[in-house]
């Protein structure tokens, strides 16, 4: 409110003129010419008796937000030089804390108002006000409640008072950064119904915005801008945080999910940071930095990702099956290829009398021949998770439990080798190539702690397993053609296996390398698929094998007969039977341990 025409009425005028001279406190309002208006100022009798006056134009950013309000503008003098001019604001405060009109812009983000041994300092160039909410943060006395004296006295006694108008008709209102996304109070409670105030919208009154810049001043509650260093810190922060945990896991869902948890949590900061500690935060700045490592990361995943799909294909592709090489490059399964102990089950298997088959056949036959049969095979392997480690001429070598963690994998061995007997009986059965039907596979199955990783030297690596588990797997196969049997286990993967398997109790032996003895069992099949004849004649087998530990020879000879008559052409049958005959010959006395030792492989 400027007062800068005459009242129509000469008399108000001079009432008014008196009262401010009585009170002798009272700051009038002016225009500047800065935007290049006209300026506007006082009548002259009112500014004989103010005690200073100050402009109330505000400059609005390009948004039409009024953020700030510049404290000070220059006004050229006819003789030279420059007048400074407070804005309203300024000038109530520096009147108000009763300070000279001295300026000191020696500070390169602050000045100072006012003598040296008595002064404010206040943020350069100008203001960023601090808002404390929409104008009702304020006692508000009407104007019919001022000139009816209807109003209390003590809400005014020792107290800033600021005149201005609050109608629609005046159109001195505002849009400030609380009221642009303030619902409107009127359709939420209806506490503006009444239209005493004039006020419209949610556009803030000049008069309070003024307040707002008031209350900042004496409070020194001003807003900090956080830029420079700071920022740079935190944005250097954030791009710490991506390289430890957002761009190693990035993918498209990952990636936009925790950019947006990034966004959430960059505004949940400004605004924490803007509420309770009055610190602006330039946040332009983080949000690029978060959209950059999010862009950033699409870009390393679509290059990089390429390669290391190569590298896990080219790694695993050979030995897991398709869906496990998948995974491995999805991340949802993973592994290490550095050695690591791990305990696994380990499985050989070899194809009997195939160098004599392979003499008959010519190269190209004997090369379809094991191709069919690997392309038979492999598969197996891979249903049951199992990996392949590699194929020795006609044996193959596999192991369950890794890369992939596989729950049960001794069982997942017993049922491959069971599933290899089956189908090898079906392909010959349904392939006519030439030696298919002379075909016939031993395999050798143990569990136990190895080595396992990407092994060899610098130019030559290979994803395998060591250690003496998996020689007496290979051990077990060579003793399939002594005991004439299809697959041999050991003790250590048999005390792993459900009763979904069928096991029968075969020797206790020492095999070459080993000086401690394994028992040794046949996997003889699903328990499901075992005919009556078959289960009578392991249990006379198992009693036979009793009577022949205990040395009693006629007896065991008459048990195992007995099995010949259930299982005939049996092979651990047969094979006790010849022993029993040399034990006869050579008693093997009291101390003997019943242990079966083999020297070779």
């Amino acid at each position: 409110m400027v007062m800068s025409a005459p009242d129509q009425s000469p008399d108000e005028d001079r009432i008014l003129i008196a009262a401010i001279a009585r009170c002798n406190n009272v700051v009038l309002a002016r225009v500047s010419s800065a935007r290049g208006v006209h300026e506007i100022t006082p009548l002259d009798a009112f500014q004989e008796v103010m005690i200073g006056d100050g402009f109330i134009d505000v400059p609005l950013d390009k948004d039409g937000v009024l953020r700030r309000i510049r404290f000070v503008t220059a006004k050229p003098q006819r003789e030279g030089g420059l007048e400074l001019l407070p804005s309203f604001a300024l000038e109530l405060a520096r009147v108000y804390l009763n300070l000279d009109f001295v300026f000191d812009f020696s500070g390169t983000d602050y000045f100072l108002l006012g003598s040296k041994d008595r002064h404010i300092r206040l943020p350069y160039p100008d203001l960023l006000v601090n808002y404390a909410g929409d104008y009702t943060a304020f006692d508000v006395i009407s104007f019919a409640d001022a000139a009816n004296n209807t109003f209390d006295p003590a809400l005014v006694q020792g107290r800033l008072v600021l005149v201005g108008s609050t109608l629609s008709s005046e159109k001195d209102f505002f849009t400030t950064p609380l009221s642009r996304f303030r619902v409107e109070a009127s359709t939420l409670t209806g506490r503006f119904a009444a239209m005493e105030m004039g006020v419209q919208g949610s556009d803030e009154p000049g008069v309070a915005c003024h307040a707002h810049a008031v209350e900042n001043i004496l409070g020194q509650n001003f807003l900090r801008h956080l830029t420079g260093l700071p920022v740079a810190l935190l944005c250097l922060a954030c791009s710490v945080a991506g390289l430890l945990f957002y761009l190693p896991r990035l993918n498209w869902v990952y990636g936009i999910a925790i950019l947006l948890v990034n966004l959430v949590f960059l505004a949940a900061v400004s605004s924490i940071a803007l509420t309770r500690w009055s610190v602006r935060i330039d946040s332009f700045p983080l949000i690029l930095t978060s959209l950059l490592q999010f862009v950033g990361g699409v870009i390393l995943q679509n290059v990089f990702g390429h390669k290391q799909t190569a590298m896990i294909t080219s790694m695993f592709g050979k030995y897991v099956s398709s869906g496990v090489v998948k995974e491995l490059i999805k991340g949802d399964i993973t592994t290490t290829l550095e050695g690591q102990r791990a305990t696994l089950t380990i499985l050989f298997s070899d194809l009997r009398g195939f160098t004599a088959i392979s003499e008959k056949l010519g190269a190209r036959d004997t090369a379809l021949l094991l191709n069919t049969y690997f392309d038979t095979m492999i598969p197996l392997v891979f249903a049951q998770d199992g990996t392949l480690d590699k194929l020795m001429g006609d044996a193959i070598m596999a192991f369950f439990g890794a890369p992939v963690e596989v729950t049960g994998h001794p069982a997942k061995g017993a049922a491959t080798a069971l599933n290899m007997i089956s189908e090898l009986k079906i392909l010959k059965q349904r392939c006519d190539l030439k030696g298919m039907a002379d075909l016939e596979v031993g395999i050798g199955l143990n569990s136990g702690e190895v080595t396992v990783g990407n092994l060899g030297s610098h130019d030559f690596m290979n994803y395998t397993i060591v250690g003496d588990a998996v020689n007496l797997a290979s051990r077990l196969e060579g003793l399939n053609k002594i005991y004439g049997t299809a697959i041999l286990l050991s003790q250590f993967i048999v005390q792993e296996l459900d009763d979904r398997f069928v096991i029968r109790d075969l020797d206790r032996v020492r095999v070459k390398g080993k000086q401690t003895a394994v028992n040794i069992y046949e996997l003889v099949g699903w328990r499901s698929t075992i005919t009556d004849t078959t289960r009578a004649g392991l249990d006379l087998f198992e009693q036979g094998l009793v009577a022949y530990r205990h040395q009693e020879w006629n007896e065991a000879e008459q048990l195992f007969n007995q099995v010949l008559d259930k299982l005939p052409g049996d092979g651990p049958t047969r094979l006790y039977l010849a022993r029993i005959d040399r034990m006869r010959a050579n008693p093997p006395g009291p101390c003997w341990d019943g242990i079966s030792t083999f020297n070779h492989k």
